[in-house]
């Protein structure tokens, strides 16, 4: 068995790179600040009550200024928010007026949580709520949507479920959304689902984000936990930057590495419960710019109880996916790194090599990325550094994603962090390389500014984005753009 440390991946900024994405959006502005195209006036909509609306904008003008860090010993793991504004590292403001926001009145909220049942409620929510973001995009020239529903709608219809942070990553199984009531509706999700539609995308903000005394109860009782003020601005302007448009970092590239292509694909039951799993793509390229495809009906084999798709599914997903990134970027990747929760079967094998035949790409790197039952325990008190890299034979690898951190000086978790294991299906790349991949992908989280994630981004994506598609049944076309998702 070998033993080796991967360094914490560099990420690339407007003028400059960093190993952290706060410090280095801070030290030298976000990767499109001197991009002609990229937003320096963000046009914000507001779709609420009154009360939920200004409580937003108040805090979005307070945040805008900069906020201090929390009083810590770790200053790196908290740094101050420096602001949102023409001057500040964002070089970028956002504005609004009166005719881009739109107040729900108090007797429409009363009626939905008082005179209807919870799927009722749901489904009546999501059309007001969407009747004024058609309102705004139609009318208007607004480039983010902000949607704010008050404390006491989200209490009523809001199961909080499927959008907790997990330590451990347990959104990795490719069984998912299998433990969750399919047909019960999910308010975010839906709403998300329908906005697919809309020329601009949403950013749902939660009573918590923006009031300090606002807490949340989650389905298991306990209360959720709240990040400090400074980090909620963080997560929450630069979402907003690259939803109007900019790109706050980027995988720092070489010269001499192949334009890549990394593909992750998962799936997720259809709302009606009929079909048993529905396909999705993950699709983003070495600089991170990311897009969501469907795909087709994935029944569960019963050789091993998990979802495959069929040959010629799996090449025509392959083909929409590779066809989808020339238009996007104007070329053909000369190399496709393929991540999956669940095995390859042989059909999907034969899809996959008939697909990258058909386009000639000659470089291909076909990876099984699962939880490990593998445990490193280090000596003192804290667990494994991340980036830690264990070879238990030439096709399995565990990867530290998780663990101890020296940038922060400690340990952001609150359980034990578990590793990924990385099975080599069939792969031109050598090990360590596809390790430092998959450890620089989990940095590319735009809803996450702390660089740490479990995850990377091409699965990262595959529980939240599969959440959206089972409502898009009945939509022939929906927004391929992974902002529109996040």
């Amino acid at each position: 068995m070998k033993i080796e440390l991967i360094p914490e991946p560099e990420l690339e900024f407007g003028a400059g790179s960093h190993i952290d994405i706060r410090f280095g959006l801070k030290n030298y502005g976000p990767a499109t600040l001197d991009v002609a195209t990229a937003p320096k006036q963000i046009r914000v909509g507001f779709v609420g009550t009154q009360k939920s609306i200004e409580g937003v904008k108040k805090w979005m003008k307070e945040a805008g200024g900069g906020l201090p860090a929390k009083e810590s010993r770790k200053s790196n793991f908290f740094p101050p928010f420096p602001g949102f504004g023409s001057d500040s590292c964002f070089q970028c403001s956002w504005i609004t007026e009166e005719r881009l926001q739109r107040a729900i009145g108090s007797r429409d909220i009363a009626r939905l949580i008082t005179s209807t049942n919870k799927p009722d409620g749901v489904r009546q929510a999501v059309e007001i709520f969407m009747t004024e973001c058609r309102y705004l995009t139609q009318i208007t020239n607004t480039d983010v949507l902000i949607c704010a529903p008050p404390t006491e709608l989200l209490s009523h219809l809001d199961s909080n479920s499927a959008h907790d942070e997990d330590d451990d990553g347990k959104e990795l199984s490719s069984e998912a959304h299998e433990s969750e009531n399919q047909t019960e509706l999910d308010f975010h999700d839906l709403l998300k689902a329908k906005s697919l539609t809309l020329r601009s995308p949403i950013q749902f903000i939660r009573p918590y984000t923006y009031d300090e005394d606002s807490k949340e109860t989650l389905r298991t009782g306990r209360k959720r936990g709240k990040q400090d003020s400074a980090t909620r601005a963080w997560n929450f302007f630069t979402a907003l930057y690259y939803k109007a448009g900019g790109t706050p970092w980027r995988l720092r590239r070489h010269s001499s590495d192949y334009d890549s292509c990394y593909v992750g694909v998962s799936f997720y039951h259809t709302i009606d419960g009929q079909r048993v799993h529905s396909s999705v793509a993950q699709v983003f390229n070495e600089r991170g710019e990311g897009m969501i495809l469907r795909g087709g009906d994935a029944p569960v084999s019963k050789e091993d109880r998990q979802p495959h798709l069929k040959q010629n599914d799996m090449k025509a997903l392959l083909l929409n996916v590779l066809t989808e990134f020339e238009r996007e970027h104007h070329h053909p990747p000369a190399r496709v790194v393929f991540h999956k929760t669940s095995s390859f079967n042989e059909q999907e094998m034969a899809g996959c090599h008939a697909a990258f035949d058909e386009l000639r790409i000659k470089t291909r790197d076909l990876l099984v990325i699962r939880k490990s039952s593998f445990r490193l325990f280090r000596s003192g008190a804290f667990p494994p550094l991340r980036g830690s890299l264990i070879e238990l034979d030439a096709r399995r690898h565990v990867l530290y994603t998780r663990g101890s951190v020296p940038f922060f000086q400690m340990y952001p978790g609150m359980y034990i962090p578990r590793g990924l294991e990385l099975e080599l299906i069939e792969t031109d790349s050598s090990p360590r390389q596809l390790a430092e991949e998959v450890l620089a992908l989990t940095k590319m989280n735009w809803n996450n500014t702390q660089f740490d994630s479990a995850l990377p981004i091409t699965l990262r994506a595959a529980r939240h984005v599969g959440g959206i598609l089972k409502y898009t049944a009945d939509l022939p076309t929906v927004a391929s753009n992974y902002a529109f998702y996040m």
